[in-house]
């Protein structure tokens, strides 16, 4: 049985622009995850322990409104924090979700690069891939990324965030 990105592949209703798609995932990571992480107060290291129970509930009026214009400014400051942390969760699972092998190192360079902000070049060294290899390798794994990060866009209810394939069409 062919898994979810070889029967995208097969598929022409479904043809993915694989460079746009790569793109897409490197602006994001790059871009976006930063601002996620910023927004709910988390380093790419703290990802790793975090769980579901670790934040307090917001001191909220008990009208639950502020006197600033009717507004609970403390509630939607809770809640983007805690949609910034959903999207963190999300972005964190789907690269360790990655799949990790000899021949696809995925999980491997999506870490080091997305989580531990080792440079491109030292991640291929450590790989032992020549600069084109690592290219086509990285390429690939962002692609497995937009693949899989719909799945764990759902698990953490931020279906919102934008489906980063490209589509041929």
């Amino acid at each position: 049985m062919a898994d979810r990105a070889e029967q995208l592949f097969l598929d022409d209703e479904m043809a993915i622009d694989h460079k746009e798609t790569a793109r897409n995932v490197r602006d994001f990571l790059t871009n976006n995850f930063e601002k996620y992480q910023n927004l709910a107060g988390l380093n790419p290291s703290d990802l790793s322990v975090i769980d579901d129970s670790h934040i307090s509930s917001p001191k909220m009026d008990a009208s639950g409104v502020s006197a600033h214009g009717g507004v609970n400014h403390t509630e939607s400051s809770f809640n983007r924090i805690m949609a910034a942390e959903q999207a963190c969760k999300a972005i964190y699972h789907t690269i360790r979700n990655c799949r990790q092998s000899d021949t696809k190192p995925y999980r491997k360079i999506l870490t080091e690069v997305y989580l531990n902000c080792v440079e491109d070049t030292k991640v291929q060294g450590m790989l032992g891939y020549s600069p084109s290899q690592y290219d086509e390798l990285k390429r690939r794994a962002l692609c497995e990324f937009a693949d899989r990060f719909d799945a764990w866009k759902y698990r953490y209810h931020v279906e919102y965030l934008k489906d980063l394939h490209a589509w041929v069409g």
